[in-house]
């Protein structure tokens, strides 16, 4: 493999894994979050079922999904436009 190809894949690997770390404790965190809350809301333990326990997982898992967006778009926006146009002209030569 030529080595333009093993630092693209290097590149590739880097980010999947800060992504599934950012994914892992920021879902954990909002799911978290979201399971104390309906504990608090609750007035007796009655009240506490699989609905609601369902309920604030979902809740958790799209703000964990929102915050993922959010950091993505951060990363993308934190290249500079020259430095995407210069790797977008390297990936145009490479095919």
């Amino acid at each position: 493999m030529s080595d333009h190809i093993k630092k693209v894949f290097k590149g590739v690997k880097k980010e999947i894994l800060y992504f599934a770390d950012v994914a892992l404790k920021s879902g954990a965190t909002n799911v978290g979050k979201e399971l104390a809350n309906v504990t608090r809301d609750v007035n007796q333990p009655s009240d506490l079922n699989l609905g609601t326990i369902a309920n604030s997982l979902k809740s958790g898992i799209m703000a964990a999904g929102q915050e993922l967006m959010r950091v993505g778009l951060e990363r993308v926006n934190a290249l500079s436009p020259t430095d995407q146009k210069s790797k977008m002209s390297e990936e145009s030569t490479w095919t």
